[in-house]
C-alpha cells in the first residue's frame, strides 16, 4: 500500500530538517575544534614569544659587556651588524630595533642609556618651564605644577605659593600623605596634585583642569629617576634636548645631525661623538654648557626586548645598573603588544 502524498511530503521534509540540523551541528563542531586549535596555537606561540623576549634581555646584557672591550675592527667571528651595534654602544649611542634571528622567531632589541632622559629630581625651574611649554601645557599651569612638585619632594612641610602640602584639600580628599622626599618612580608623579594622566602621558586637559579642548603631548617619556642631571649628547631625543633651557631648536638639530659621524650616515660604526667638546661644537654651544651633558654613559640602561613568533609579540622592559663590569637588574615589567 502506497502512503498518501501528504505523508510522503512530511517524511521528506523531516529528513531534510534532520540533515540540516546534523550539518549545522557538524559545522559548529568543526568550527569549535578549529577555534580551540587556533587558541591553543596562539597560546603556544605567545609562550615562545615571551621566552624570546626574556632571552633578548640576556642577549642585550651580553652586548653591553662586549661593547666595553670591542676593538676598532671586527674580527672574523663577529657579524658586521653586531660590530656596528657594539661600537655605537661603546660611545653611548642608543640602538633601536636591533634584530636577532632565532630558529623559532625573532627578537628586536632597543638599548638606551637612561641619561638620554631627564632626571626628574634634578630639573631646575626653567627646565620644568621649558618641558611643560614644549608639551603644550598652558603657561597658566606651569607655576602650580612646579610648586606642587617641589612641595612633594622637599624635606619640609612649608607650603610654597601655589604649592600643596599634606593639609591641601586635594591630598586630604585622597587621604594621601605628601612624601617630602625625591621621586622614586615615574608612576609616583601621578600622585602629585595637578600631574594628571594627560600631563604625564598625553591627552586632553579635561580631568582636573576642565579644559577638554586643550591637548598636550605628555612629559613622562622624557623623564627618568635614574642617573644624574646630565643628558647623553649621543642618544637623547630632540624632545629631551629641547627641554634644556637656553638651547635653541637649530642647535639641537645640528647636534643630532652631527651624530651621523664623518661619513654622514646613521647606522654605521662611526655614529656619535667621541668627545664631548666635539658635540658642543657641532651645536654651536659654549664650553660652559658642558655641565649639562654626558658622553658614553651607560651606568643606567633601559632595555626593551620584543619577541615575535608567527605574528604574536611579547615585550619586556628592564632597567639595569651597569657599573664595574657588573649588571644589576633594577626594575622589570612585561608588556602586551
Amino acid at each position: 500500500m502506497i502512503p498518501p502524498r501528504h505523508k510522503q511530503g512530511s517524511a521528506l521534509m523531516l529528513a531534510l530538517v534532520t540533515i540540516v540540523m546534523i550539518s549545522t551541528l557538524l559545522i559548529s563542531f568543526i568550527f569549535r575544534i578549529r577555534m580551540e586549535s587556533d587558541l591553543a596555537a596562539r597560546q603556544r606561540f605567545g609562550m615562545k614569544a615571551r621566552h624570546l623576549s626574556l632571552g633578548g634581555q640576556e642577549y642585550a646584557k651580553w652586548m653591553l659587556l662586549q661593547a666595553t672591550r670591542v676593538g676598532n675592527e671586527a674580527d672574523e667571528d663577529t657579524p658586521e651588524e653586531l660590530f656596528v651595534a657594539m661600537k655605537n654602544l661603546q660611545r653611548g649611542v642608543a640602538i633601536h630595533g636591533y634584530p636577532v634571528k632565532m630558529d623559532e622567531g625573532t627578537i628586536q632589541l632597543s638599548i638606551t642609556p637612561e641619561s638620554s632622559r631627564r632626571n626628574v629630581n634634578s630639573l631646575s625651574d626653567p627646565d620644568w618651564e621649558q618641558m611643560l611649554e614644549n608639551s603644550g601645557v598652558p603657561d597658566d599651569y606651569h607655576a602650580q605644577l612646579i610648586a606642587a612638585f617641589r612641595d612633594w619632594t622637599d624635606e619640609d612641610e612649608a607650603t610654597r605659593l601655589l604649592g600643596a602640602e599634606e593639609d591641601d584639600s586635594y591630598y586630604q580628599d585622597l587621604e594621601l600623605p605628601v612624601k617630602n622626599d625625591p621621586v622614586e618612580s615615574l608612576a609616583e608623579l601621578g600622585m602629585i596634585r595637578g600631574f594628571t594622566k594627560a600631563i604625564l602621558y598625553g591627552g586632553t586637559l579635561e580631568e582636573y583642569y576642565d579644559e577638554p579642548e586643550v591637548v598636550v603631548s605628555g612629559i613622562a617619556g622624557l623623564l627618568t629617576v635614574y642617573g644624574n642631571a646630565t643628558v647623553n649628547i649621543n642618544s637623547a631625543s630632540k624632545e629631551v634636548l629641547m627641554s634644556l633651557s637656553g638651547i635653541r631648536e637649530d642647535q639641537v638639530d645640528q647636534i643630532i645631525e652631527g651624530r651621523s659621524g664623518a661619513d654622514g650616515e646613521f647606522g654605521t660604526d662611526d655614529d656619535g661623538y667621541n668627545d664631548l667638546n666635539q658635540g658642543l661644537a657641532a651645536g654651536g654651544l659654549s664650553s660652559e654648557t658642558s655641565e649639562l651633558f654626558s658622553l658614553s654613559d651607560f651606568n643606567w640602561v633601559r632595555v626593551v626586548s620584543i619577541g615575535e613568533v608567527a605574528g604574536i609579540k611579547k615585550g619586556s622592559l628592564a632597567i639595569y645598573e651597569f657599573t664595574g663590569g657588573e649588571i644589576t637588574l633594577v626594575s622589570y615589567e612585561e608588556r602586551e603588544l
